[in-house]
């Protein structure tokens, strides 16, 4: 790294730091605001308020860090601009691409880092802080996992278990309907009166075995019979049913083929799926904006930049949940709908950039 792609990128983290402070911040302040008389009338401890702050911080940083990234290139650049400096450095034969790329390199890691910070890290804490905000700041009564009511779930090898009444002591299932996809093809189905989980299996009683095959249907009646493996084991059954904002990629993925598999619409978990993977390429696009801006002729202040970035995070953000709502009923094309804000950004980010770097 060269003296000019030092100075560049610590003026550059420097004042990313700083505009993460500012939006986070902002972030909280007005969360707290919507949500003090809640907390007020609910009686909620100074403890679990910080708790559900502290783990409503990752949704945060996921949202705010592609703002604070624009922010932070524009001032960057136009700091440079004002100082003098980059008019030095275009002067030397150095380019803006030249220039900004410690600041690009950032841009591309950050979108890697962000896709990875929001499949492992932004779920888990979004199912915590529903957990805390339920459970100890509302006070609403937990539920009891040791038994459960007509329920779904989906399991290992393409199964599906529909079940009327799960007891975990002892792992009972009453009332359970195995559906085994092949795709999106039913190739077996398992009713029972019951299922009796035995050491590392589970014993179904009383009922019978479907087998769908070319020939048609083949129906075997069973006093009992073994489940075959992979086996789903019962805490998989205790667990809390969490909420799309609440999986992974490859949970919602998942949980998408079995919405299809069963006759449903899978197409809002289609969308959301989509998302998931545009929106992280946004931070990219916005070290792109943010150096085209800062790099123009025109000057920024500060209050004017830090406005200017604003304007432009929201018209995107709105045009991306505008998109992801469209995609979600299925108005337009689910890739339409998650990529058009950045086609349409990054279009406008290249153009920009090639005009400032002449």
């Amino acid at each position: 790294m060269t003296l000019i792609d030092r100075h560049v990128f610590f003026a550059f983290i420097r004042s990313l730091g700083w505009s993460m402070l500012a939006f986070i911040s902002i972030f909280l302040l007005v969360d707290l605001f919507d949500h003090l008389d809640d907390f007020l009338d609910d009686n909620a401890t100074t403890f679990s308020i910080a708790r559900y702050y502290f783990y409503q911080l990752p949704m945060i940083i996921d949202l705010v860090f592609p703002v604070s990234v624009l922010l932070a290139s524009l001032f960057t650049m136009g700091v440079l601009s004002k100082n003098n400096e980059y008019a030095a450095i275009l002067s030397a034969g150095l380019s803006l691409p030249r220039v900004g790329r410690s600041i690009l390199i950032f841009g591309l890691f950050a979108s890697v880092v962000a896709l990875v910070f929001r499949e492992t890290v932004v779920p888990e804490a979004n199912a915590r802080q529903t957990d805390v905000f339920k459970y100890e700041i509302e006070g609403r009564a937990r539920e009891d996992l040791k038994s459960k009511r007509n329920f779904s779930y989906i399991g290992e090898a393409g199964r599906v278990y529909v079940v009327k009444y799960f007891r975990a002591r002892p792992p009972t299932l009453e009332g359970v309907s195995v559906q085994t996809f092949n795709d999106s093809t039913m190739v077996q189905r398992i009713d029972a009166e019951k299922a009796v989980w035995q050491e590392d299996h589970w014993v179904f009683t009383n009922g019978a075995i479907r087998q769908f095959r070319d020939d048609g249907e083949h129906v075997q009646s069973f006093v009992q019979r073994e489940l075959e493996p992979p086996v789903d084991v019962p805490k998989d059954f205790s667990r809390r049913q969490v909420e799309p904002d609440e999986m992974s990629y490859k949970e919602l993925r998942r949980f998408s083929g079995w919405v299809r598999r069963s006759g449903g619409d899978p197409t809002p978990y289609l969308a959301a799926l989509a998302h998931k993977v545009s929106f992280p390429l946004v931070n990219l696009i916005f070290v792109l904006l943010g150096l085209a801006l800062g790099a123009g002729r025109q000057r920024t202040t500060l209050w004017a930049g830090f406005g200017l970035t604003v304007g432009l995070a929201f018209v995107y953000y709105l045009l991306m949940n505008f998109g992801l709502q469209l995609g979600k009923n299925g108005a337009i094309p689910i890739w339409v709908s998650a990529w058009s804000g950045n086609m349409l950004y990054g279009t406008a980010a290249l153009v920009m950039f090639a005009r400032a770097g002449r």
